[in-house]
């Protein structure tokens, strides 16, 4: 097992692609905190089946905005579990609106949740990890950070901004054994892709811009989490991966479908 006996701690980790990546660490060794915003049974489920993979796991609500419930979320952690070996920053928000018509609050609702919680949480770990000798951080970003999307003024410029925020901490703590990557994948079968894609005409022509022809799975996104939470990726800080389909790389197999 690659994470024996390691405690992460993982945000939005109650669906989606942090309940794959809560599962994966737990297949792989790893006692688990399952942090949540406001899918409490969720994130008992999940706990449950952690449970049931004979790992311990415990739930704790934490809005990732929030410095003092994420000051919590880490103590509970060390708390219950002794120490804090991985954090995987999961919890992320989509909102759809036009850039005219992109609201200061939800701006401030996406760039909270999205930077500002990756920061605060990683501040957070950090500092339990550097008084136990280092850790593991992985922030989960999105190839909306790479390109421009229509209707995405918030998302894609809070994703952008965690790619370079895990960039600048994997370089001012690498010296105190703490590594920090960021994995950034595409359109992933979620509740978020339902919204937005939701019906199967809408959904058959974003998967025909892929060059695999399919979403990518959230267990696909958590294999790449072990990997780079793992000792074989113990060389690996301040990359950026991405898990797409190709799509990044699909500009004229694009121009081809769409011109015959």
């Amino acid at each position: 097992m690659r994470l024996a006996n390691k405690v992460a701690v993982v945000t939005g980790g109650s669906r989606g692609i942090g309940k794959a990546i809560s599962l994966a660490f737990a297949r792989e060794g790893a006692d688990v905190v399952v942090g949540y915003h406001a899918s409490a049974e969720k994130a008992r489920l999940v706990q449950g089946e952690i449970e049931a993979l004979g790992r311990r796991a415990l739930t704790c609500r934490a809005d990732v905005a929030n410095r003092s419930q994420v000051e919590q979320l880490m103590t509970t952690a060390v708390e219950k579990l002794g120490r804090i070996d991985i954090l995987a920053n999961v919890a992320g928000i989509t909102l759809r609106s036009a850039m005219e018509e992109l609201s200061e609050e939800d701006w401030d609702r996406v760039m909270g949740t999205n930077l500002k919680g990756t920061f605060l949480c990683s501040q957070a770990a950090a500092q339990v990890m550097i008084e136990q000798g280092g850790g593991n951080i992985i922030n989960i970003g999105s190839v909306s950070g790479l390109a421009a999307h229509y209707n995405r003024g918030a998302y894609g410029p809070s994703k952008a901004a965690v790619a370079m925020l895990s960039k600048v901490m994997a370089v001012e703590w690498a010296g105190r054994n703490i590594r920090v990557n960021t994995i950034l994948p595409g359109t992933t079968e979620t509740e978020m892709t339902d919204y937005s894609y939701p019906t199967a005409e809408m959904r058959a022509k974003r998967e025909q811009t892929i060059p695999l022809n399919r979403f990518v799975q959230p267990e696909e996104v958590a294999a790449a989490a072990v990997f780079l939470a793992s000792d074989d990726a113990a060389a690996i800080t301040g990359h950026s991966l991405v898990i797409d389909g190709g799509f990044q790389n699909s500009l004229f197999q694009l121009m081809e479908r769409l011109l015959t």
